[in-house]
């Protein structure tokens, strides 16, 4: 005969979360430490635009542009163990395929994993980098202006302009928006 595994002081802690939170037991366990009014603004808006020999062969060989935009943020002291490699707290992103043409471009933010927010201190970063799609090439024609800094100031500096030309051409990339980091 198995004995019983002792259940009564874990219906107590939910008794106890459901009455404090006023949430269920299962939602008391399982909310993200954000609800969606506290949540902040993660999303904005880009604007791709391309070098005339960048936009040429683009669309002479039917390639397109992926814009990834990839959220972190520094780890609290209890939360170091979630980092990764490079110390810091993923959380989480989202890709854009967008024409030859480039133009406009709104990340939305929804792909941040927001439950990972509390594992963070200060305010959350963004990097966002621009590529060409690699449909018609295997490697990257394309060198782009990123941005890699807090969210707050992409925000306050959106609609942001991401200039791509060809490698070949030399350009160099610019930090978005100005002062980053």
């Amino acid at each position: 005969m198995k004995p019983k595994a002792p259940t009564c002081g874990l219906r107590a802690a939910l008794a106890v979360l459901t009455a404090l939170t006023g949430l269920s037991a299962f939602s008391a366990l399982y909310a993200p430490a954000t609800h969606a009014a506290d949540a902040p603004a993660l999303g904005f808006a880009l604007n791709i635009t391309l070098s005339p020999k960048a936009a040429s062969l683009l669309q002479r060989t039917k390639e397109g542009i992926t814009v990834s935009a990839r959220y972190y943020g520094d780890p609290t002291v209890a939360a170091r163990k979630h980092a990764n490699e490079v110390g810091q707290i993923d959380l989480g992103g989202e890709e854009l395929r967008l024409s030859a043409r480039g133009g406009p471009a709104q990340i939305t933010g929804q792909g941040v994993k927001r439950y990972r927010l509390h594992w963070t201190q200060g305010a959350p970063k963004v990097n966002v980098n621009a590529f060409s799609s690699r449909r018609s090439h295997a490697d990257n024609l394309l060198s782009c202006d990123f941005i890699d800094g807090e969210v707050d100031a992409v925000l306050q500096a959106q609609p942001l302009e991401l200039h791509c030309s060809l490698i070949t051409e030399g350009r160099a990339s610019v930090l978005r928006p100005q002062g980053a980091r």
